[in-house]
């Protein structure tokens, strides 16, 4: 019988790539910390820094739950492999911009990004704003 070991990593960062301008915009009349650049892909503000992380309902313990669903066929006994995707909380709890941006095996990304589509998010905030940010999940699956 396989045993199934799960590692996530929930980085609330934004993912640097090359669709974001890598300048800084200095019209923040609040005078905030929180800095933001502008996604050249879509025109948006994306926030790269934030006082609460965009956060899906129930929280991360369900979010886990629903991501040790993922079935793996396609992962080989004994095996240990990381995947990572990434994806845009609108300011509107919108999921948009997903993406896989690692999966060794294929298909265990696409897999992830359905089931945290599945979920109602909650935006990030910034100053009591709601806010956009890129958000990145790393999740090591090892079977034994």
């Amino acid at each position: 019988m396989l045993k199934l070991t799960l590692v996530f990593a929930f980085l609330l960062s934004t993912f640097s790539d090359n669709h974001i301008d890598q300048t800084r915009v200095n019209n923040n009349p609040l005078n905030t910390d929180c800095a933001k650049k502008k996604d050249l892909l879509t025109g948006k503000m994306i926030y790269t820094t934030f006082d609460e992380p965009a956060t899906n309902e129930g929280g991360r313990a369900k979010l886990y739950k629903a991501l040790s669903n993922v079935r793996l066929d396609s992962i080989p006994n004994g095996a240990s492999t990381r995947f990572t995707v990434s994806f845009l909380v609108d300011v509107d709890g919108h999921i948009s911009r997903e993406r896989v941006v690692r999966d060794e095996v294929g298909k265990i990304g696409e897999q992830m990004l359905k089931i945290i589509k599945s979920f109602k998010w909650d935006p990030a905030m910034c100053n009591g704003k709601k806010v956009a940010t890129l958000t990145t999940l790393s999740t090591l699956m090892c079977l034994q």
